[in-house]
């Protein structure tokens, strides 16, 4: 018997549950993380119907089968179920380059460009292959005119430094309130 969770701050995002393949029950996995090696045989994933364990894994057609899914119909169950892991063990297990970092640890940053705060770090959304910074405007820019959200190409080019060691963490910009202004 699963027992049901409640979604936690600290859960990230794995996979989506697609829908079943064969009698078994297996099921099309679609991955929602750049760090597909953290899905390893044995390891258990969190969910909003309960916790499940991975018994196979087939990369190349990305077919799973987890150890509490025996059926086509039980399967049917999980279908569009995302799978949740913690941050620690995200920071564990996947490892980044020099300047890289979770996203988890970028949501709530505060943008700062010539010492002004154009306002906060609410989401992140990837269109294509990049990824953007969805910006919360600042309310003393907004009572200015300025529009609710806007957002920023995560690129060098507009990403100066960014520093998660603060608090509240910050990151440098450059030509963010032009994008601010013209959106």
């Amino acid at each position: 018997m699963l027992q049901k969770h409640k979604i936690q701050k600290d859960w990230v995002s794995v996979a989506k549950i697609g829908r079943p393949v064969g009698v078994k029950g297996e099921v099309l996995l679609h991955l929602l993380t750049d760090f597909p090696e953290v899905l390893k045989v044995g390891d258990t994933y969190f969910s909003q119907i309960g916790d499940l364990t991975i018994q196979s894994y087939n990369k190349e057609n990305s077919r799973i089968k987890f150890t509490q899914i025996n059926s086509r119909e039980i399967a049917k169950q999980f279908t569009n179920l995302i799978l949740y892991t913690t941050q620690d063990f995200t920071k564990e297990h996947c490892k980044l380059k020099e300047d890289e970092f979770f996203w988890f640890e970028i949501i709530g940053s505060k943008i700062l460009e010539s010492e002004e705060i154009l306002g906060e770090v609410c989401e992140i959304e990837r269109f294509g292959q990049k990824d953007f910074l969805s910006i919360k405007t600042s309310h003393d820019l907004q009572a200015k005119g300025f529009p609710k959200s806007f957002l920023v190409p995560y690129e060098k080019r507009y990403i100066k430094e960014v520093d998660i060691h603060t608090t509240p963490k910050i990151i440098h910009t450059n030509f963010c309130k032009e994008i601010l202004e013209n959106s």
